[in-house]
């Protein structure tokens, strides 16, 4: 079953605790996938950085009432949104939160400049959405807005703007998914993978980028796509590289160049076709490639039977019968407790 989440940017309050250090895992994940959607919210924030600079060094001035200006702020507003308490120092030993962003409003309004922040206000107001993977789940088939469909393996999130505007289709992807991009050459499908930005027209492709893995993979099955490296939210395009057909690209963590080569893992996308090529593969990488795919622990008892290798074909078979096959093969023991496979020594007829 999908699951789907709206995501609803319209608070300054969220921005202020994100650039204050204050957020959540979540919630920052939220504010990251807002940062990576265009370039005009990353301005956006960067004014709330001002306004925050700007707010401590005008509450510093010994002549600032903080009572009197929020009392004006509360006859403008109507109806009050923050609650605020006076305090003598400065900064996080001395601004709460909720003061720190109250006086974003004070200070707007102090330098006769409401209207831009009602205006950002209504202006940042976007509805992402969100489709999140279980632990164990992999969601076969979702199609975004713009017709595309995307495939995402277990433990894996996209977060995307819900009506695609402005001159590009943006998504972020934490984990691994496959897309099937529809063609529009007027506006560019783009995705955000960690370190690596990618850029298609109608292509399709996988994305490997789990948060906690050293580096961004992305192999292209049909088509082109460009693929450059990232410094945080920023698009480095000195060293862009143009995959095609058969290609795969590597972007490191730390910020290396992307690394081009040929895509020599057939079982790529195994964990959507439930399709297996294995020619000559030692049984370790066999038992990875099918741990990943059905979710599945799987151990050998003795470290020399990892060297054993596997030459089989299986095409959207049951684990069991993958297992029964690998068994019957080397001729080994195959024992199950608890959801752990243990394969054990060569049996003794």
């Amino acid at each position: 079953m999908k699951n789907v989440k709206n995501i609803e940017f319209f608070s300054p309050e969220l921005l202020a605790k994100y650039l204050l250090n204050e957020v959540n895992p979540e919630e920052k994940s939220e504010v990251d996938a807002w940062l990576n959607h265009s370039d005009e919210n990353r301005e956006e924030l960067e004014q709330i950085r001002k306004m925050l600079d700007s707010v401590d060094a005008f509450y510093k001035a010994e002549d600032f009432n903080s009572v009197a200006a929020w009392q004006k702020v509360q006859s403008k507003m109507h109806t009050p949104q923050l609650r605020v308490t006076q305090k003598n120092n400065v900064r996080k030993e001395v601004i709460s939160l909720f003061y720190k962003v109250a006086a974003i409003v004070v200070f707007a309004i102090l330098l006769g400049t409401a209207g831009y922040y009602f205006g950002f206000r209504n202006k940042i107001t976007e509805v992402y959405s969100e489709i999140i993977s279980t632990e164990k789940q992999v969601i076969s088939e979702y199609t975004l807005p713009d017709g595309s469909v995307v495939a995402l393996n277990s433990n894996s999130k996209l977060v995307f703007q819900r009506n695609f505007k402005g001159n590009t289709r943006e998504v972020t992807i934490y984990g691994e998914a496959f897309f099937d991009v529809k063609h529009d050459a007027s506006k560019p499908f783009i995705i955000n993978a960690g370190n690596a930005q990618v850029k298609v027209l109608g292509t399709s492709f996988n994305v490997k980028a789990y948060p906690e893995t050293e580096s961004v993979e992305v192999v292209v099955a049909t088509g082109k796509v460009l693929v450059t490296g990232k410094t945080g939210i920023e698009v480095n395009d000195n060293h862009p590289i143009l995959l095609v057909q058969g290609e795969k690209g590597i972007v490191a963590n730390n910020g290396s160049i992307p690394a081009k080569m040929e895509n020599t893992n057939p079982n790529y996308l195994a964990w959507k076709t439930l399709d297996f090529v294995f020619n000559e593969i030692p049984l370790h990488d066999v038992i990875a490639c099918l741990e990943n795919t059905y979710h599945i622990d799987i151990e050998v008892s003795q470290p020399e039977l990892n060297d054993l290798k596997l030459t089989a074909h299986f095409e959207n078979r049951p684990i069991d019968f993958v297992l029964n096959v690998v068994r019957l093969t080397f001729n080994l023991d195959l024992s199950e407790e608890n959801e752990q496979f243990t394969f054990s020594g060569r049996s003794k007829n």
